[in-house]
Protein backbone atom coordinates (compact mmCIF):
# COMPACT_ATOMS: atom_id res chain seq x y z
CA UNK A 1 0.00 0.00 0.00
CA UNK A 2 1.51 3.42 -0.52
CA UNK A 3 1.62 6.10 1.00
CA UNK A 4 -1.28 8.01 -0.92
CA UNK A 5 -3.59 4.87 0.18
CA UNK A 6 -2.69 5.21 4.01
CA UNK A 7 -3.62 8.90 4.00
CA UNK A 8 -7.28 7.78 2.05
CA UNK A 9 -7.78 4.51 4.87
CA UNK A 10 -6.38 7.39 7.79
CA UNK A 11 -8.99 10.03 6.67
CA UNK A 12 -11.95 7.12 6.09
CA UNK A 13 -11.40 5.44 9.37
CA UNK A 14 -11.49 9.11 11.29
CA UNK A 15 -14.66 9.52 9.46
CA UNK A 16 -16.30 6.01 9.46
CA UNK A 17 -15.39 5.29 12.83
CA UNK A 18 -19.00 3.46 12.97
CA UNK A 19 -18.54 1.19 9.82
CA UNK A 20 -19.24 -2.79 10.75
CA UNK A 21 -17.11 -5.29 10.57
CA UNK A 22 -18.87 -6.42 7.57
CA UNK A 23 -17.99 -3.32 5.68
CA UNK A 24 -13.96 -3.47 6.56
CA UNK A 25 -11.68 -2.33 3.56
CA UNK A 26 -10.39 -5.92 3.00
CA UNK A 27 -7.06 -4.49 1.75
CA UNK A 28 -6.91 -3.67 5.29
CA UNK A 29 -7.91 -7.11 6.51
CA UNK A 30 -5.26 -8.22 3.77
CA UNK A 31 -2.78 -5.97 5.25
CA UNK A 32 -3.13 -7.81 8.69
CA UNK A 33 -2.96 -11.59 7.86
CA UNK A 34 0.20 -10.65 5.92
CA UNK A 35 1.84 -9.75 9.34
CA UNK A 36 2.90 -10.82 12.16
CA UNK A 37 2.05 -7.66 14.09
CA UNK A 38 0.43 -4.31 13.60
CA UNK A 39 2.54 -2.15 11.10
CA UNK A 40 2.87 1.40 11.98
CA UNK A 41 0.49 2.08 9.46
CA UNK A 42 -1.79 -0.25 10.78
CA UNK A 43 -1.42 0.92 14.32
CA UNK A 44 -2.01 4.60 13.34
CA UNK A 45 -4.99 3.02 11.01
CA UNK A 46 -7.10 0.94 14.40
CA UNK A 47 -6.02 4.26 16.66
CA UNK A 48 -7.37 6.78 14.65
CA UNK A 49 -10.49 4.55 13.98
CA UNK A 50 -10.97 3.38 17.80
CA UNK A 51 -10.49 6.91 18.92
CA UNK A 52 -12.83 8.68 16.94
CA UNK A 53 -15.23 5.86 17.78
CA UNK A 54 -14.33 6.55 21.46
CA UNK A 55 -14.64 9.31 21.58
CA UNK A 56 -18.61 9.93 19.73
CA UNK A 57 -19.18 7.50 21.77
CA UNK A 58 -17.82 8.43 25.29
CA UNK A 59 -17.19 11.98 24.63
CA UNK A 60 -13.67 11.65 25.87
CA UNK A 61 -9.69 10.96 24.62
CA UNK A 62 -7.85 7.76 26.22
CA UNK A 63 -4.70 7.30 27.32
CA UNK A 64 -1.81 5.76 24.72
CA UNK A 65 -1.60 2.83 26.68
CA UNK A 66 -5.64 1.89 26.16
CA UNK A 67 -5.32 2.97 22.46
CA UNK A 68 -2.63 0.15 22.37
CA UNK A 69 -4.75 -2.39 24.06
CA UNK A 70 -7.43 -1.48 21.83
CA UNK A 71 -5.17 -1.26 18.69
CA UNK A 72 -3.72 -5.46 19.17
CA UNK A 73 -7.35 -6.37 19.94
CA UNK A 74 -8.64 -4.87 16.48
CA UNK A 75 -5.67 -6.36 14.73
CA UNK A 76 -5.87 -9.82 15.74
CA UNK A 77 -9.90 -9.22 15.30
CA UNK A 78 -9.01 -8.39 11.62
CA UNK A 79 -6.70 -11.13 11.35
CA UNK A 80 -10.02 -13.68 11.83
CA UNK A 81 -11.76 -11.51 9.78
CA UNK A 82 -9.69 -12.17 7.54
CA UNK A 83 -9.39 -15.79 7.51
CA UNK A 84 -13.12 -15.61 7.81
CA UNK A 85 -13.72 -14.68 4.53
CA UNK A 86 -11.30 -16.47 2.34
CA UNK A 87 -12.64 -19.77 4.45
CA UNK A 88 -16.23 -18.73 3.51
CA UNK A 89 -16.78 -18.80 7.09
CA UNK A 90 -19.67 -16.23 8.65
CA UNK A 91 -17.66 -14.11 11.02
CA UNK A 92 -19.81 -13.72 14.28
CA UNK A 93 -18.57 -10.21 14.23
CA UNK A 94 -20.05 -9.25 11.11
CA UNK A 95 -23.07 -6.77 12.46
CA UNK A 96 -20.30 -5.44 15.36
CA UNK A 97 -18.55 -2.22 14.86
CA UNK A 98 -15.16 -2.58 13.25
CA UNK A 99 -13.50 0.48 15.69
CA UNK A 100 -15.25 -0.69 18.60
CA UNK A 101 -13.51 -2.51 21.02
CA UNK A 102 -16.30 -4.27 23.21
CA UNK A 103 -16.77 -7.48 24.39
CA UNK A 104 -12.78 -8.01 22.78
CA UNK A 105 -11.23 -8.31 26.15
CA UNK A 106 -13.52 -11.75 26.94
Amino acid sequence: MDTEQEALHLEYAVKNYSILCSEAPTDILEACASDIEPTPFLEEYFAAGYSEWYYQKYGRRLPQSRINNAILVLYNRSCRLHTNLITDIRDPDLDKQFFSDEGLYE
